[in-house]
This record gives C-alpha cells, sequence and structure tokens, in this order.
C-alpha cells in the first residue's frame, strides 16, 4: 500500500488496504470535532483511552479477518 502511495496510485493503494483510507476519513472528522471543541470552549480535549483502545481493536479485527479463507473479498488485489 504505502509503495502504490508513493506512486500516487491511490486506486491500488485503497485495493490493498481500503480501511486505512476509512480509518484516515474517520480520523480528520475527529480532528475537524476537537478543533471545533476547542475553538467554543477554549479547552482542549485529547483523545481517550478508549478511543485508542476502539482503533487498536478495529485493526485488529480486521488484520484476522483477511487472513481467513472466508473472508477472502477482504485480501489484497491488484488491477
Amino acid at each position: 500500500m504505502i509503495l502504490a502511495l508513493l506512486r500516487l496510485d491511490f486506486y491500488q493503494a485503497f485495493r490493498y488496504n481500503p480501511l486505512l483510507f476509512i480509518l484516515f476519513i474517520l480520523g480528520f472528522i475527529y480532528i475537524i470535532f476537537l478543533i471545533i471543541i476547542y475553538k467554543k470552549k477554549k479547552v482542549l480535549v485529547l483523545p481517550s483511552k478508549r478511543f485508542w483502545i476502539v482503533l487498536l481493536v478495529i485493526l485488529l479485527i480486521y488484520m484476522v479477518l483477511r487472513n481467513i479463507d472466508a473472508f477472502v473479498y477482504l485480501i489484497p488485489t491488484e488491477v
């Protein structure tokens, strides 16, 4: 995926690992949400431990599922 990103081949990078693109978009939305809170309340809110644990669990589940034969559609493919 990283090599495809370095070649600016975003379609192939997405085919290799779509979860990271989805998490990037969700992370971007979360950061914007934190900025809005900071601007309104002047309080710096950092991601909680729960946030990092949920993120780690999602990544681990995805990594395990893509290696099980029943989830063959999660295996990286090339164009």
